[in-house]
């Protein structure tokens, strides 16, 4: 290649195409004509290694080989120490890979025509003893108009007929792409006619959905479905495809290649048979885009005038409510006055017992904690004489007058604590004065608030140790509910061979 004119061969590179490992395309044009041509030219690692030649030296002998109107012409190969390339025609059009991704509606509004050429082209390399082996969308060009060329012939191979039948052994390795690879080709067993009926199903499949029948979760896994898992029906994933195209598409996807058409010419004659589609693709996808501008022109959301609300009207459709002008007035709690209607018994109006609520807010002083002791605390107390009191065993220096867990009259001041001295004197009562025996039963019994609360305690906390069912166990303080994550629910997906 020389530095100045970016010449290879006589050819003048103008614009890369597309570049691979290998190899890359280039739109060339032949020195000092105007003509456009295509050139596949290897790359300078690649040229070093015998193989990657033996391959670019095989396409060309088949595609030079083969002249149909669906597949792309060869003219000229060349191969020496500075460079390695052969000449084909340059088909300016994207591939059906693009197509699919980025025009769908448009693509399959032509798929009947598309089919038939791609049926014939395969056909005539069938006719010429060859196999493609990897067909592919991404190997079939397809202009505006609906034209098609195949390309890409560096995996073909020839067909093997006669005794070439029964004396063939299995491949070497498996060669393809496994996205469209057929059964056959992966257990490396005999290919035929029907190996790249298998691969055009698979294309055709995925013009007709947008997306290819099989996916895996690794290719491996891929490989798998191809060899053991029913596909689909087209119309399960576009429900405008009828009955018809399913029954000719699933029969070129049967796992046995028996089962698959005997030629192109019968997958033809299929195709021409049926009818694809329920509806024009591209008329229902404008269909679609209309529909979706009226829902939004008559969306509510959107500010709308008297004429408007008139033809809703027409229609049987409400109109959307207008919003209220003007500000709501509130005022601040505690505030607020109640509200009488005007016109009717305003004197019999109740007033609004909201505005009172922040007078009985605070609950402290509605609340005193003596009416919440035990019951035990509201028992009679004995009758003695005045300034004499029977025994409190077990409280020295208490009041006179005071009973355990009863509080002292808020009405009277609170007995002043008299000295040890002055106790014994106070708590021997006269031998004659005996309590009556009720009262005198109950004395002894009568205990401090705090002592029965620690044995209802340790009752509750009997209960909280008890041991309950994973089921039932009470959430940690703390932690909120969705934070929580029960791993005995957890799954994983298990490991693939």
């Amino acid at each position: 290649m020389s530095e100045g004119q970016n010449l290879v061969g006589g050819f003048e590179l103008k614009n890369c195409i597309a570049s691979g490992k290998t190899t890359q395309i280039w739109e060339v044009t032949e020195q000092g004509g105007n003509i456009q041509f295509a050139m596949k030219l290897m790359l300078e690692d690649a040229r070093k290694k015998p193989e990657e030649k033996a391959v670019l030296k095989h396409e060309f002998k088949v595609g030079s080989s083969l002249e149909h109107p669906g597949i792309v012409r060869f003219h000229k190969l060349e191969m020496n120490r500075d460079h390695a390339f052969f000449i084909m025609d340059y088909f300016r059009a994207p591939s059906l890979k693009v197509q699919i991704s980025s025009n769908l509606p448009e693509i399959q509004s032509r798929f009947s025509k598309l089919a038939d050429s791609v049926c014939a082209a395969l056909g005539h390399i069938h006719e010429k003893g060859w196999l493609h082996r990897d067909l592919k969308p991404d190997n079939i060009l397809v202009n505006k108009t609906g034209e098609t060329r195949i390309v890409d012939f560096s995996l073909s191979s020839r067909i093997a007929k006669g005794l070439g039948k029964l004396v063939g052994g299995k491949s070497k390795k498996i060669q393809g792409t496994r996205t469209y690879i057929s059964p056959e080709a992966i257990l490396r067993k005999h290919l035929s006619e029907q190996t790249d009926i298998y691969s055009l199903g698979v294309t055709l499949f995925e013009l007709l959905t947008g997306v290819p029948v099989f996916a895996g979760l690794d290719p491996n896994d891929l490989l798998k479905k191809h060899l053991s898992e029913a596909p689909a029906p087209p119309s399960a994933l576009n429900p405008n495809v009828t009955s018809e195209l399913d029954q000719v598409i699933l029969k070129m996807l049967s796992k046995k290649p028996a089962d698959r058409y005997a030629d192109t010419r019968e997958v033809q004659a299929a195709l021409r048979n049926v009818r694809c589609f329920k509806e024009d693709p591209l008329e229902k996808h404008l269909q679609q885009i209309r529909e979706a501008k009226e829902l939004e022109t008559m969306s509510v959301d959107k500010r709308l005038d008297s004429r408007a609300d008139a033809d809703r009207t027409t229609l049987g459709l409400a109109a959307p409510a207008k919003p209220t002008k003007g500000k709501r007035k509130t005022a601040p709690i505690g505030k607020m006055e109640p509200v009488v209607k005007k016109g009717g018994s305003g004197g019999n109006q109740q007033p609004n017992p909201q505005p009172q609520m922040p007078m009985m807010m605070p609950q402290p002083m509605m609340m005193p904690q003596p009416m919440m002791m035990p019951q035990p605390m509201m028992m009679p107390q004995p009758m003695f004489p005045p300034g004499m009191m029977p025994p409190q065993p077990g409280f020295p220096g208490m009041p006179p007058g005071f009973a355990p867990g009863q509080p002292p009259n808020p009405g009277q001041p609170s007995p002043q604590r008299q000295a040890p001295a002055q106790a014994p004197a106070a708590s021997q009562p006269p031998a004659a004065v005996q309590p009556p025996p009720p009262a005198t039963a109950n004395i002894p019994a009568a205990k401090p608030p705090q002592m029965p609360a620690p044995a209802a305690q340790e009752s509750e906390e009997d209960k909280q140790k008890a041991v309950r069912l994973p089921l039932e166990r009470r959430q940690a303080q703390g932690v909120r509910s969705e934070e929580v994550q029960d791993l005995d629910f957890m799954t994983e997906l298990p490991d693939i061979l």
